[in-house]
């Protein structure tokens, strides 16, 4: 992931095909958001806030059924390993690329007059405790062209 100082919802997730001897190859690009746009969005050291530390992450699992809770993260998520940010203390855990969905990867109701946790209702769900988020449609394409390509082994976190 590049993470876009000016806008950190705005951020780009590319899955990436290591070719030996040569330039990677990108196989996709995602709009992405990291952080949740308040005044410690950017603070990688502020848990359930800021956007994700930089440097390299290895891929624990991957699931098109994540079941987080009635609160939690839902449906099809990617699982990566904790990091401690730059303060050297601070440790980053429940780390997830995911999206806004049910278990099963559908869309919850709309809510109006508020933000359904489990519905994509627009560009504030960019927005996250600290993930990577992306749209539903994105995050499902992302699963079929991993599972058709291979899935990566390390997400990399880059300003």
């Amino acid at each position: 992931m590049t993470k876009n100082q000016s806008n950190p919802s705005n951020s780009r997730l590319y899955l990436m095909k290591s070719i030996p001897n040569a330039k990677d190859k990108v196989l996709a690009k995602y709009r992405a958001g990291s952080g949740n746009g308040g005044r410690n969005g950017k603070n990688e050291c502020a848990s359930m806030q800021g956007w994700l530390p930089n440097g390299t992450y290895r891929v624990l699992d991957h699931t098109k059924r994540h079941n987080g809770g009635s609160r939690g993260i839902n449906g099809y998520a990617i699982h990566v390993q904790d990091k401690v940010c730059k303060n050297g203390r601070t440790k980053r855990t429940e780390l997830f690329v995911h999206s806004e969905m049910n278990v099963n990867g559908t869309q919850d109701a709309r809510q109006p007059g508020r933000d359904n946790p489990y519905r994509w209702d627009g560009v504030r769900d960019y927005y996250s405790l600290g993930c990577i988020k992306l749209t539903p449609a994105h995050i499902m394409n992302l699963f079929a062209k991993a599972g058709h390509y291979g899935w990566p082994k390390a997400l990399k976190v880059v300003s």
